[in-house]
């Protein structure tokens, strides 16, 4: 093959590369950072968002630990609870035990059950439940295993007992239940010969009263004696009244006994209380979902990927510049969006126009007409995004030079070469010869001639190589250098160096890490990165926004329908003279790739 004439053009090569030279305002912003200097979390993931993303982890802790807890069940030892229950006398009724008309008992029917309940779970009670049963411990040992309080609708004390095996658990309430019984019913006879006693007294009071007044009324005589005969017919009503009384106290006593109407008798249960494996496995999945969504928004939050429009934006301090769609999976099937942008759907199109609008308005601020497109990492859809905006910038009558400068894939030159989009001309040397190009719609594939052991970064830091770029792209209108990835290889800010500025591009899904440390690579090269374009955006997203770059960008399109579909056609003033100076003469027109392939020796 005859290698590519050289051209003694290239003795005009300006050092710095680059075609023009401008005031590059645009510099590379710091990142604030958050109270705890971890940037990661500035703005801070949604929780919806963070547990959307890890959905799939969620779950599955979720289901692991619900699925322990419900084998957990059966290697539990098995408790089993049984309930006795105490209707009580109703307290409303009439109270013979005290020596006035007030009962006690009578009034909050609330009350009097909580204070009966107290009753049945007191160190009284509970010390004679243990001697029903002959065991041995202290009250607080039986307060482990049996509970008392009113049931919910007041009409009966509960008495619920837990132990190991179903016959326990029912002896334990019954003899709680029994306790009580026993221990209200001597409260209340002792109670009851309290008040006899009391009766009696002022009974005998009276008595000796109404004999005092008698003894009076027969020694005196008229009016005397008749007050004397009243007051003395008044004290024996009391007598009788008093008698009436401890009559009474004694029936109420014998009808009243304990209290307790009613003692329904806890049985022994047939099913165990707990453990409960339905119990144990809702339990777990809530366990796991609590646990398993903390730390997904922790994790979101300490590895942010770019997901909104603004994320790649507040850590790279530059403007959005465009987003483009996602595309279809990569025929040849190595990875990243597929890239045949003559098949692609016009609408979709239209999205790399904009950004070619926003890449000339962008470039009008610092100067100058070659770009290194780049990325933080591999498969991010940099080449894709290279090809499909040098084919808008080429129906638009742009002459565009491609530069393959990723020596590594040369992906871009197997795309333009086997979709027949532009020519691709071969060129590798040591050398300070520059190739003549033809710089209407041509690939240049440029790197070392032999793979010698020289590590490529040794050539594009070469004059070689600043050379090519300031010589083949001079009659381009724009000119777009496809890098390798940032943080893949070393010479991607080398490259960078010979360009007037870098447009980044962005995949969604790109951890902010990654991104951060892309920018400081990028710290490294005076070529100021002038803005991003957000990759694989949804398509409602890609083919309707308007981006970022309205700061310097026409921002926003009318809005058509285009067979059906809406699109965006392009404003006046994107159809002004370029700012890197197209030429229309002969552009708009794809070379064919030669025989050979389209690429020289």
């Amino acid at each position: 093959m005859p290698s590519p004439p050289w051209s003694p053009g290239c003795e005009s090569f300006r050092p710095g590369g680059g075609s023009v030279e401008g005031n590059r305002e645009f510099r590379v912003s710091e990142t604030p950072s958050g109270p705890d200097g971890n940037s990661n979390w500035v703005g801070g993931p949604g929780l919806v968002r963070s547990l959307w993303r890890y959905r799939l982890v969620i779950v599955a802790v979720a289901a692991f630990v619900a699925v322990a807890g419900f084998a957990a069940s059966f290697l539990l030892p098995a408790q089993y609870e049984a309930q006795a229950s105490l209707y009580l006398r109703d307290p409303g009724g009439a109270e013979v035990l005290t020596l006035d008309k007030s009962t006690p008992q009578s009034g909050d029917h609330a009350v009097f059950m909580a204070t009966q309940a107290g009753l049945a779970g007191s160190d009284e009670v509970y010390g004679r439940a243990l001697q029903l049963l002959n065991l041995s411990g202290t009250p607080e040992d039986l307060r482990r295993f049996v509970a008392v309080a009113p049931s919910a609708d007041l009409a009966s004390i509960s008495i619920r007992a837990t132990s190991g095996d179903p016959v326990e658990a029912a002896d334990l309430a019954n003899a709680v239940g029994t306790a009580y019984q026993q221990v209200s019913g001597e409260r209340i006879a002792a109670e009851s010969v309290a008040v006899t006693e009391r009766l009696r007294l002022v009974r005998a009071q009276r008595e000796a009263e109404f004999d005092s007044l008698r003894a009076q009324a027969t020694q005196a005589s008229g009016p005397a004696q008749a007050i004397l005969e009243q007051r003395g017919l008044h004290v024996a009503n009391l007598i009788g009244a008093l008698q009436v009384h401890e009559d009474n106290v004694a029936a109420q006593t014998a009808l009243y006994g304990s209290g307790v109407e009613s003692f329904e008798q806890a049985v022994p249960p047939v099913a165990s209380s707990q453990p409960t494996p339905l119990m144990l496995a809702l339990v777990g999945a809530a366990i796991g979902l609590i646990a398993a969504g903390g730390w997904a928004w922790w994790a979101a939050g300490r590895n942010r990927r770019v997901e909104a429009e603004g994320d790649a934006g507040a850590v790279l301090g530059v403007p959005l510049l465009g987003e483009t769609p996602r595309l279809g999976v990569n025929p040849s099937g190595t990875g990243g969006p597929s890239s045949t942008p003559d098949e692609l759907d016009p609408v979709a199109a239209e999205a790399y126009h904009f950004v070619l609008a926003s890449l000339e308005h962008a470039l009008s601020r610092v100067g100058g007409k070659v770009v290194a497109v780049a990325s933080a990492g591999p498969g991010d859809g940099k080449t894709t995004t290279v090809l499909n905006v040098a084919l808008a910038a080429r129906r638009e009558g742009c002459r565009v030079l491609l530069v393959d400068a990723d020596e590594r894939t040369r992906r871009l030159s197997k795309l333009s070469r086997d979709n027949g989009h532009f020519d691709v001309i071969g060129t590798g040397h040591d050398g300070d010869e520059c190739p003549a190009v033809a710089s209407s719609g041509t690939v240049l594939q440029i790197g070392p001639s032999e793979r010698n052991g020289h590590h490529p970064a040794l050539f594009f830091r070469s004059p070689a190589f600043g050379k090519m770029i300031s010589f083949s792209g001079e009659p381009a209108d724009l000119v777009l250098i496809d890098t390798p990835a940032l943080l893949g290889v070393s010479e991607a800010v080398t490259i960078a160096d010979q360009a007037d500025a870098i447009l980044l591009v962005v995949d969604r899904g790109t951890s902010l890490a990654d991104l951060r440390r892309a920018r400081e690579r990028l710290g490294f090269t005076n070529t100021p990165l002038i803005g991003y374009v957000l990759n694989r955006a949804s398509p409602r997203r890609a083919y309707t926004s308007s981006g970022s770059a309205g700061r310097g960008s026409p921002a926003g399109g009318l809005l058509r329908h285009w067979g059906g579909r809406p699109s965006w056609t392009m404003p006046a003033v994107m159809a002004r003279p370029r700012p890197f100076g197209r030429s229309r003469a002969g552009a708009g027109t794809a070379a064919s790739p030669s025989a050979n392939g389209g690429r020289s020796a």
